[in-house]
């Protein structure tokens, strides 16, 4: 009768430990986001216009440009688009910091962001509450960004008549 009485008890801890876990799911990271712009300014003008763009965007100290090349019309970057937070609970994990590469190139009359999605997106859901990074998260800020990006690269230079 002992053994009957172990052995239920032990299904019934599992089952309701198990019902506390979390469930991380990985999540293929999305297809990059582009946009081409086209403007009226010079390779010049379009190459400073889309470096000030990334030091205004790039709000975070994580978030840096990593290469810029004038004559080539190139300014790369990395960018947070999520902030991860560093748990300090036993029972629950850290999440990192999801960043995109944003690769900004430039000719005469023409700009081309390419935003990649960061590796390693997962979906986790806890207690009714959504964690990771989500395609759709990702999509969104994306969008955001490229938004921005245009209506930047169409005004004119606030240092043009300085």
């Amino acid at each position: 009768m002992k053994k009957i009485y172990y052995t239920v008890a032990i299904i019934l801890v599992s089952v309701t430990l198990s019902s506390c876990g979390l469930s991380r799911t990985a999540i293929n990271s999305p297809d990059a986001k582009e946009k081409n712009i086209t403007n009226t300014f010079d390779q010049n003008d379009n190459y400073i216009k889309a470096n000030e763009w990334m030091v205004q965007t790039f709000n975070n100290a994580k978030s840096v440009i990593q290469f810029s090349d004038k004559e080539a019309g190139i300014v790369k970057g990395k960018y947070i688009m999520k902030t991860g937070t560093i748990s300090t609970n036993a029972y629950a994990a850290s999440i990192p910091d999801f960043s995109a590469t944003i690769t900004i190139r430039v000719k005469d009359n023409a700009a081309r962001i390419e935003i990649l999605a960061p590796d390693g997106m997962f979906s986790q859901k806890a207690y009714g509450v959504q964690y990771g990074f989500t395609a759709e998260m990702f999509n969104n800020s994306a969008d955001a960004l490229i938004s921005d990006f245009e209506k930047n690269m169409k005004s004119e230079s606030a240092n043009k008549d300085w």
